[in-house]
Order: structure tokens, then sequence, then C-alpha cells
């Protein structure tokens, strides 16, 4: 059987047979991780699920391709947070910017192999900590935050329109918003953070 880090490589070079082996093993986790973070709107909406799934394994294979310097410790561990920025990004979308922050409660739920060492993002603990420096954020830098997403795609143009402002003022604005956040994760967790 090969192996996550075999399989990714194979997604990164486009080859299909690896994302259906990738598919096979973590599609029932990637479901199940939205559907701990998003279950009313799984309730509400049959499409939900489905959707957000596809979307999920769609941003894994872009970030995968577009970042060739990405090698994920944990494949759980990533697509669990893809997972999450997705319901993140869908939620946004229907609700206002002080509800689209996933519960603690549901992010502990989720369960991820913590044997290995994770990235910052796909850390839970750290995640529930980044949450908390937005939640202290003023409204509308908390505003800025949900276009992360755009922002980390390096789509400024398309943010910048959702949020109705120019460019210039957006990326010298996230600057000031990334300075906040790294300063406030510093106090929490007393580690340093990569931009």
């Amino acid at each position: 059987m090969p192996s996550d880090e075999f399989l990714v490589e194979s997604v990164r070079g486009g080859d299909e047979a690896a994302l259906r082996a990738l598919m096979d093993r973590y599609d029932r986790l990637v479901r199940f991780a939205i559907f701990r973070l998003s279950k009313s709107e799984c309730r509400r909406d049959p499409h939900w699920l489905e959707t957000l799934a596809g979307d999920t394994w769609m941003g894994f294979v872009r970030s995968l391709q577009r970042s060739p310097e990405l090698r994920p410790k944990s494949v759980k561990a990533y697509l669990t947070t893809v997972a999450r920025f997705k319901v993140v990004s869908a939620r946004r979308r229907v609700s206002p910017p002080s509800e689209m922050y996933v519960e603690t409660e549901e992010l502990t739920e989720i369960e991820v192999d913590h044997n290995d060492p994770l990235d910052l993002l796909s850390d839970l603990e750290s995640l529930n900590s980044l949450n908390d420096c937005v939640r202290e954020l003023s409204e509308p830098d908390q505003s800025i935050c949900t276009q992360i997403e755009a922002i980390v795609d390096r789509r400024w143009i398309e943010a910048s329109a959702t949020l109705g402002m120019t460019e210039s003022t957006l990326r010298s604005r996230w600057k000031r918003v990334l300075e906040r956040l790294r300063e406030c994760l510093r106090r929490k967790t007393g580690r340093d953070f990569a931009p």
C-alpha cells in the first residue's frame, strides 16, 4: 500500500489514481469533520456536506499544486484543516462575521492523529487560540479575516472587491492585522510564528 507521502507527491503531479486512493482513505474523515463543524447546516441543506466535501478535495489538490514546498506532516490533519476553512468560508457567505467562527467544543471533537508532529494550522489548540485572537480584533479587522482564504491564496483583487476597498488598502491593513494576530498568538501560546 503506497504511503500518504507518495500519494501526495503523485497528486501534486496530477495523478488522478493517487487522488482516488487518498479519497478512499480519507473522504469519510473529511465528511465527518464537515458534519461535526456544521451540523445545523448539514441538516438544513442536503447539498451542504456534498458541496463542501468536493470543495475540500479541490482545495487540497490546488494547495499542493500551487505550493511545491508544501509537505503536510499529517494528511489527516491537513485535510481536517482544509475542511474547517471551507466550512468557515461557506458560513461567512450566509452569516455575519461575528458568527463565522467554529465553536471551540466543535473543534475539539474532531479526531486527528496527534502522534505526528502537526503544522501550526493543523494544531487544534493553535486554531482555538487563533479564533480567540480574531475575536479580540476590531470589527473592521474581523471583517478582513473573513477573506483569509482568498488572501492566503493571493487572490487580493477578489478579497478587496468583496470587502469594498482597494487592493492596496487591503494589503496594508492585512499587514497590521497579521501583526496583531501574531502578537496575540505569542501572548496566548508563548511561541513565535512564521508569516
